[in-house]
């Protein structure tokens, strides 16, 4: 085998077969460690809540993903089109560059938390490129997934003041919204942070939240932009049906 292909199909190959095995199971436990240590309320705590709640089907026909996780990029729209299609291969799993794709076992197929790891939304969406079962498809030209819509938490946003105390420790608390000429600077870190144009804007008044447009994809990414001690936006996942 040629040294290139060597590292393309003879990689993969290890990759599904170490998956697929004992090592696989460690490996994922272990990445799910690392997202649970980058946000606190990350996959173990809602992976160990919906054991908890019996949400696991032994037939993949019977399962019904929980209403705060998405499917893939690219998923069938209808959920029992995705469940015949979908061969819970775990391909698609490992291609996520980002670690973002997991499993709650083998009938829920590959899953996504946007509240917990965000979509990086991939220009190459490697994750459709590795599904063989059609499962995942690719996208129209110019087109994004959409997971769900962000919503703003008003009573946790720093550009909520509802007294003067609030809004001089949130002024205190963090440069993007230190006084200027006596007034409370906007924080806009969310719209720094969201990879699609024109998604986020901001209302005006005393109170300055966000808006998100209908066009937001639900990808997630301006949730760790929150500087909030307790993050100000959640993703409100689509209704799979």
């Amino acid at each position: 085998m040629e040294r290139k292909k060597f590292f393309t199909d003879g990689l993969k190959g290890i990759g599904k077969d170490l998956w697929k095995g004992p090592v696989g199971e460690i490996v994922g436990h272990r990445l799910q460690n690392l997202a649970n240590l980058l946000a606190p309320e990350g996959l173990d705590h809602a992976i160990a809540n919906r054991k908890d709640q019996g949400d696991f089907a032994s037939d993949a026909s019977a399962y019904r993903i929980p209403d705060e996780f998405a499917r893939p990029p690219g998923a069938l729209p209808d959920p029992a089109a995705f469940d015949r299609a979908c061969t819970r291969c775990g391909d698609c799993v490992i291609a996520c560059p980002y670690g973002v794709i997991f499993t709650l076992g083998g009938a829920s197929g590959p899953l996504l938390d946007p509240n917990s790891v965000a979509c990086q939304l991939c220009p190459d969406m490697p994750c459709i490129s590795a599904c063989d079962d059609d499962a995942l498809r690719p996208l129209p030209a110019n087109s994004l997934p959409k997971f769900g819509q962000a919503e703003v938490i008003s009573g946790a946003c720093l550009n909520a003041t509802p007294d003067k105390k609030a809004a001089g420790d949130a002024a205190r608390s963090s440069s993007p919204r230190k006084k200027s000429g006596g007034r409370k600077k906007t924080c806009r870190e969310c719209a720094k942070a969201c990879p699609v144009p024109e998604v986020i804007s901001y209302g005006r008044g005393k109170e300055k939240l966000p808006r998100f447009a209908d066009h937001c994809t639900g990808c997630g990414q301006c949730i760790p932009a929150c500087p909030a001690e307790t993050a100000a936006i959640r993703i409100a996942m689509n209704d799979e049906g």
